[in-house]
């Protein structure tokens, strides 16, 4: 089977218009055709830049037997478009570091148009749409209550970084598994979950009414001995991680050792399947050890972590009057601008 489509790329490749270059893959070999085009980008609503050169490459993707048996045709499609992506990055690192392209960059799903047709045996012509969110308007509209929660979220942030990043690297894992960048997914969902334990870890330390001293040498145990010596004999609970039972095991194997596979070994390629068990598994594991916090009696009546018990990050604390002062001052805002205030919304 051959899969051709055209992959449009927002930069210039200093190739010549028409080579071709063949690659072997595993379980599939790749041809790549290398062709010129114009691209405009929009600075506002008026006005155009300068139409610049572009490369966009046709793709002859010739997956093997084994890698495509037993698939449908739209699961045979989403492959061609992960593998060419997977790909195409491997070859632009090789032109970035060794020819100095700094202006060339790994590319995500989100850098190929929304529609795609794909030839089969250069006969058979399918539509793809590679990014459906794209096409379906958003349907919520932010009020002021929720610009306030923001506000009100950037605040915790700086009072509170560590709890912050937790959610942080979770929210950046998923925008990774969106476009399709696996490996960036695996080692995101992976520091998410560190940084969850070291805090559980900080939590029952604090409501065991440990110091500042002891908390500090807690953050050189082994991560392995903090959850299954640590947090396992405090929550009364089997972490281990070879414990048959429990979702401790699966995120083990599926995120932890595929975490260290990647950054320890040199792994170059997750595919998506293992990706979204990866975060599947942080899922189980996560929510498993909260439940065991909340049945401790650690968590509030939203199932959450009570900030006041960590300590406040001093240099995080901002009174607003000088500033809104300021701002009048400069003429930036009016002087009798009424500010929100959620506490009086019904």
């Amino acid at each position: 089977m051959k899969i051709s489509f055209d992959m449009y790329l927002p930069f210039k490749f200093p190739i010549k218009d028409g080579i071709k270059t063949i690659h072997g893959y595993p379980n599939a070999d790749f041809m790549l055709t290398y062709h010129s085009y114009s691209r405009g980008s929009v600075i506002d609503q008026r006005y155009l830049l300068d139409e610049i050169d572009c490369t966009y490459v046709t793709v002859d993707f010739m997956p093997h037997e084994i890698m495509i048996t037993g698939l449908k045709k739209n699961e045979i499609l989403r492959l061609t478009v992960i593998n060419a992506i997977d790909f195409l990055n491997s070859y632009i690192d090789v032109l970035r570091i060794n020819y100095g392209l700094s202006h060339i960059y790994n590319i995500t799903i989100n850098d190929l148009p929304v529609l795609l047709t794909f030839i089969i045996d250069d006969e058979e012509s399918f539509e793809y749409i590679t990014r459906p969110h794209d096409i379906i308007p958003p349907t919520q509209q932010l009020s002021l209550k929720d610009l306030s929660n923001v506000g009100g979220y950037l605040q915790m942030w700086d009072i509170h970084p560590e709890v912050v990043l937790v959610e942080k690297f979770f929210a950046t894992a998923r925008s990774h598994l969106h476009k399709e960048k696996m490996i960036e997914a695996v080692i995101d969902l992976q520091t998410s979950f560190e940084i969850f334990i070291r805090n559980t870890h900080k939590l029952l330390l604090l409501h065991n009414g440990a110091g500042q001293e002891e908390i500090e040498k807690a953050s050189s145990i082994a991560f392995r001995n903090v959850i299954e010596d640590h947090i396992g004999r405090v929550l009364g609970e089997n972490l281990k991680f070879n414990e048959p039972n429990g979702p401790i095991p699966e995120w083990y194997e599926k995120l932890y050792r595929l975490r260290n596979e990647i950054v320890h070994s040199g792994r170059i390629h997750v595919s998506g399947n293992e990706g979204y068990d990866a975060y599947d598994a942080y899922v189980n594991a996560r929510n498993y050890i909260a439940d065991l916090l909340d049945k401790a009696g650690l968590l509030n009546a939203s199932k959450k972590v009570d900030l006041n018990v960590f300590p406040k990050n001093t240099k995080g604390f901002l009174d607003p009057k000088p500033v809104i002062e300021k701002l009048k001052e400069q003429g930036m805002i009016s002087e009798d601008l009424q500010f929100y205030d959620p506490n009086l919304e019904e």
